[in-house]
């Protein structure tokens, strides 16, 4: 069992097990040489403590069509984090810990970091979100970049 997955599920089903909030967002993901590929998330947030909302993440990134750094799989996400929330009108601020299904040229390793910056509003979502290693568990570490939009519930 990867040494992630474990935290990363409780993370999850603490989260799901006192949503309050759900977000769906859809856009574009990129990585190095701008290779650019479909990507969806559902994030499901608990009621914020204070400035600190505990926030679970299901992902999808789709293939790409190359040769050179192995991007033609879809890979999905699980994560599970917090979001630093209400600091300035609607912005936030995430950081999870996920686990990638698939291995690809991008996400080198099946631990993985999401980070995401954003704003939230009553029906309307906005972010750009990054999904790495780190360079923490070795590979390529290319990473995957991108730019969401959808809808809040």
């Amino acid at each position: 069992m990867h040494r992630i997955l474990l935290p990363v599920a409780f993370a999850l089903f603490a989260t799901v097990a006192r949503a309050s909030e759900f977000d769906l967002a859809a856009g574009a993901s990129a990585t190095v040489g701008v290779r650019w590929a479909p990507a969806a998330f559902l994030d499901i947030g608990a009621d914020p403590h204070g400035h600190w909302q505990p926030v679970a993440t299901l992902g999808w990134i789709g293939s790409r069509k190359d040769g050179n750094d192995d991007l033609e799989h879809d890979v999905a996400i699980v994560g599970g984090g917090v979001r630093l929330v209400d600091w300035w009108g609607g912005a936030f601020f995430g950081f999870e810990a996920a686990y990638a299904d698939q291995r690809t040229g991008t996400l080198s390793s099946h631990e993985q970091f999401i980070t995401s910056l954003g704003w939230r509003g009553e029906r309307l979502i906005v972010m750009a979100r990054h999904i790495s290693n780190g360079d923490i568990f070795g590979g390529r570490n290319l990473g995957e970049t991108m730019l969401l939009a959808g809808a809040t519930f």
